[in-house]
């Protein structure tokens, strides 16, 4: 072997050490995802917490075989802030698929919202096709795209049980849900779950450090029968922003169990 090939291989050795030991240091400098809240030590509820997840979807919607509803948004701004018009929308929602169409005000009447799976698109009677778009769109006031749509965080969350503790005049498991992507609305929630009730009492979302950005109180005077069993299902979502003060209510209504065709939930009858 050549004096040049040996020295050509020794400096090939050296640059992949360098760059190794670059990209070690570099990983050890990304910050860890925190938990938001004081983990619980037992980290067998950790499962419990995912099923109450679920459980609490159903009666916003998620994993549904077929519902439709009606909501009302209505925003009450921040001192100073220009008022936002009321929105009334038509969602239909089935598993993991939901529709929103807007029917007013008038300016953004026949707007409609895809979700599918964790995709999202948007079309409007003016354009030639639909285009792609995050759930965390502001719709109105304090309230996101994704608000509006069927609620499916078992899917879109991993869930850490914290504590138990009272809520109001009931008691609470309370959870943190980290986002498993960056397709959803929120990055982190502390979630109140009622230990009776099943139905998300309250939430309060965050930023991925844990930041406070939004909180939410729920209602739920809506009631449907599903898979041969009468459920709460949501009344009102009671929007508020962590630091102008500005708030956003969703009140939902005319909720019907209803099987909704497959076509409907498909981007290439969005139109």
């Amino acid at each position: 072997m050549s004096m040049n090939t040996t020295l050509r291989r020794v400096a090939l050795m050296v640059v992949v050490h360098l760059c190794s030991v670059s990209l070690a240091a570099r990983a050890s400098e990304e910050p860890q995802a925190p938990l938001c809240g004081t983990p619980s030590e037992e980290r067998a509820r950790d499962a419990e917490a995912a099923a109450w997840v679920s459980n609490a979807d159903e009666a916003r919607g998620g994993g549904a075989p077929g519902l439709v509803w009606d909501i009302h948004a209505s925003s009450a701004g921040a001192p100073g802030d220009d008022p936002a018009p009321d929105y009334r929308l038509r969602v239909k929602a089935s598993k993991e698929a939901s529709l929103a169409e807007i029917l007013e005000p008038a300016n953004s009447k026949g707007n409609k919202m895809l979700q599918v799976d964790r995709n999202m698109w948007m079309t409007k009677p003016n354009l030639r096709k639909p285009v792609a778009i995050s759930p965390r769109m502001r719709l109105t006031g304090q309230a996101a795209i994704g608000d509006i749509a069927a609620t499916n965080y078992a899917q879109d969350y991993a869930a850490a049980f914290l504590r138990d503790e009272p809520c109001g005049e009931e008691q609470c498991h309370v959870l943190d849900l980290s986002a498993r992507h960056k397709r959803t609305t929120y990055d982190r929630i502390t979630y109140w779950v009622s230990a009776t009730r099943g139905v998300a009492v309250k939430a309060e979302f965050l930023s991925p450090s844990c930041r406070p950005i939004k909180s939410a109180r729920f209602e739920y005077d809506n009631v449907v029968k599903l898979g041969g069993k009468k459920i709460a299902f949501v009344s009102a979502m009671h929007i508020a922003d962590a630091t102008s003060g500005a708030r956003t209510t969703l009140r939902y209504s005319n909720v019907e169990v209803r099987e909704i065709p497959a076509s409907e939930f498909d981007v290439a009858n969005l139109q």
